[in-house]
């Protein structure tokens, strides 16, 4: 399922327009975005966690030149669902 999709089951359940959805949807993410960025998380009762977490270099080589290079450290957000969350699905 993608973003418009999921727009648009949001729209039917909640009987507001796809444009409002997908505003709350957009603003919902930036929040997010902005909280973990400043370290800390974000955490919503009964449904999850979003947490920034990094990825440490690694060693890689290129098969044609045969060089050895290191990748740079990423950030990125992660979600981890809660336990109702996870198993709640029929």
């Amino acid at each position: 399922m993608n973003k418009s999709e999921f727009v648009e089951i949001l729209a039917k359940k909640t009987k507001l327009s796809k444009s409002k959805c997908d505003q709350f949807l957009n603003t919902f993410k930036d929040s997010i975005l902005e909280v973990c960025s400043k370290g800390e998380d974000v955490t919503i009762r009964n449904f999850g966690k979003f947490c920034l977490q990094e990825k440490g270099q690694r060693k890689y080589i290129n098969p044609q030149t045969k060089r050895m290079f290191l990748s740079k450290p990423k950030k990125f957000v992660a979600f981890k669902g809660f336990k109702s969350f996870k198993y709640g699905v029929k």
